[in-house]
């Protein structure tokens, strides 16, 4: 192979693994309120609510036809890592972080997620 290959070749390795580093999740960026949301606009799902407080607790409010229902209260932690997780009492959640976009990953599969508000 001709030099002008192999750095074109160098070129793009070093462009692809920048471009996969990501950055850790602050747990600053997770504070905040979110709400359930769905690829399937035809899917049935109430608008369930969570809230991710300062000092580490969360409130998840499930929301049966809209309205207030169960309440469930906690705490939580973020897991980072190369994938970073947030952990519940209940559950764990892959996060993705997209500029200012926050989404709690529930079923990538089928397009399910807890959504960060903008306030």
């Amino acid at each position: 192979m001709p030099l002008k290959t192999y750095v074109v070749l160098g070129i793009l390795a070093v462009g692809m693994s920048i471009g996969c580093t990501t950055a850790p999740v602050k747990s600053d960026t997770l504070v905040g309120d979110y709400i359930y949301r769905s690829a399937d606009k035809g899917a049935q799902h109430d608008p369930d609510r969570l809230t991710l407080r300062s000092d580490g607790k969360y409130v998840l409010v499930h929301m049966p036809g809209g309205h207030p229902g169960s309440t469930e209260e906690g705490e939580w932690r973020l897991e980072n890592g190369p994938s970073p997780n947030l952990l519940l009492n209940h559950a764990g959640y892959p996060i993705k972080v997209k500029g200012k976009d926050v989404r709690l990953l529930i079923n990538d599969d089928l397009g399910q997620w807890y959504e960060k508000t903008k306030s």
